[in-house]
């Protein structure tokens, strides 16, 4: 069973070129979030928050060890699908916990955003 709702809606999506990571990244105004996506639910869960781990780790320069204590502390943990084929998991972490001159994925979110006010006008 799914609830389906009828909407206009416009995606903007940029490709980073020259950036690697394994699993979805994704970002909005509050958090950035990796999605893990496999069976069982167990496995999802953990490479979601491996993800996470390692993004925080490389991107803030923490340690691995304490980049794992902030998620574990700090992450909100949505299960995003559990009827498909794969269980679905998003970890996401508050941007409010993050230097405030951190540059997330060169700074696409920003760049996206102001497309879509240019665009739309909001």
């Amino acid at each position: 069973m799914a609830v389906e709702g009828s909407m206009h809606t416009t995606l903007a999506v940029e490709v980073i070129k020259g950036f690697y990571c394994d699993w979805p990244r994704f970002e909005d105004d509050a958090f950035i979030m990796t999605a893990g996506s496999f069976r069982p639910l167990e496995d999802a869960f953990r490479i979601a928050h491996a993800e996470l781990v390692r993004w925080l780790a490389a991107d803030v320069g923490l340690s691995v060890l304490d980049a794992y204590q902030l998620v574990s502390q700090a992450a909100r943990s949505p299960i995003a699908n559990v009827v498909d084929t794969n269980y679905t998991v998003l970890a996401k972490f508050p941007k409010r916990y993050l230097p405030s001159d951190l540059v997330v994925m060169d700074g696409a979110h920003e760049r996206l955003k102001k497309l879509c006010v240019t665009v739309l006008g909001h």
